[in-house]
């Protein structure tokens, strides 16, 4: 009787055991495939680049850094030196990331188009400086779909702090507060409905240049969103304010931001849809 009691108690033991063990398993299968599932890829994804404009943006460099990186994730990758290829709609409901570097310029109406149709169907959309915040400075429908415009970079070329308030994103996770030299400090008019994700603050008592008589715009204090995301319809829409020298992506941490951010815009067509809307600003 005696061995009979500790037999089932034994049975019991095991059986308690392995329900423990397959509780704490299967969390850890499934957040593992939901990991898996959040890895966004640029493997054979379509990428339409296109360059031009302001020559002093200098944009043939950023093809020369960035078309053989996205060449070695895997993309296929077509260089445009022409805003044409907005109207061709063969190519553009093929295409599952644009990445644009075209300062000022202006667009045809069906450029114009042709562009926001495919963003809005599913194609996402990467950039950076004045290649995709002060692109096409008439076109309103524009601007709104990229999510902000340049109005001005104060003092000219300058030195400041990107800090990074979205820790949790998967753009940012991980990665600390940068530094960058040189470089613009790019003063945005907004949409509210961004989600930003790294900001920067002027901190300089005076953005005039020393001996200067003009009057001045103080902008001391103010707080300005130098990385965000959106949607615009189905497409993803990723953008960075700095880059006005190709040497700002020496620094490691903007270099990672901006490779995840494209990776990210490129997957509008095969993941799901983000809510990113905030109504109100929390930088």
């Amino acid at each position: 009787m005696i061995l009979s009691i500790s037999n089932r108690g034994y049975f019991r033991l095991k059986t308690t055991i392995f329900l423990l063990g397959f509780l704490f398993l299967v969390p850890s299968i499934v957040n593992g495939q939901s990991r898996k599932e959040q890895v966004s890829s640029l493997k054979n994804k379509k990428v339409v680049y296109v360059w031009g404009g302001w020559k002093n943006h200098h944009p043939e460099k950023t093809v020369d850094l960035f078309v053989p990186w996205l060449r070695s994730e895997g993309a296929i990758v077509e260089v445009f030196n022409t805003l044409e290829v907005y109207a061709d709609a063969a190519v553009m409901e093929q295409a599952d990331l644009i990445i644009q570097q075209w300062t000022m310029g202006e667009m045809t109406k069906n450029e114009s188009k042709g562009l926001q149709k495919a963003i809005l169907n599913g194609t996402g959309m990467a950039g950076w400086h004045g290649g995709t915040g002060d692109s096409f400075r008439g076109n309103l429908n524009y601007q709104y779909m990229i999510g902000g415009q340049f109005v001005s970079h104060p003092g000219g070329k300058s030195e400041f702090t990107v800090k990074i308030i979205d820790r949790k994103d998967p753009i940012t996770k991980g990665l600390k507060d940068f530094y960058v030299k040189n470089t613009e400090q790019y003063y945005m008019l907004m949409d509210p409905n961004v989600k930003v994700l790294a900001t920067s603050k002027y901190t300089k008592a005076s953005y005039l240049k020393k001996g200067s008589k003009k009057s001045e715009n103080v902008v001391t204090g103010s707080v300005v969103p130098v990385v965000w995301k959106k949607n615009f319809g189905k497409g993803r829409i990723f953008y960075n304010s700095l880059g006005h020298n190709i040497e700002d992506f020496d620094v490691p941490v903007l270099m990672e931001i901006h490779k995840r951010g494209i990776r990210w815009a490129a997957e509008s067509k095969y993941k799901a849809k983000e809510d990113l809307i905030s109504p109100v600003h929390k930088y």
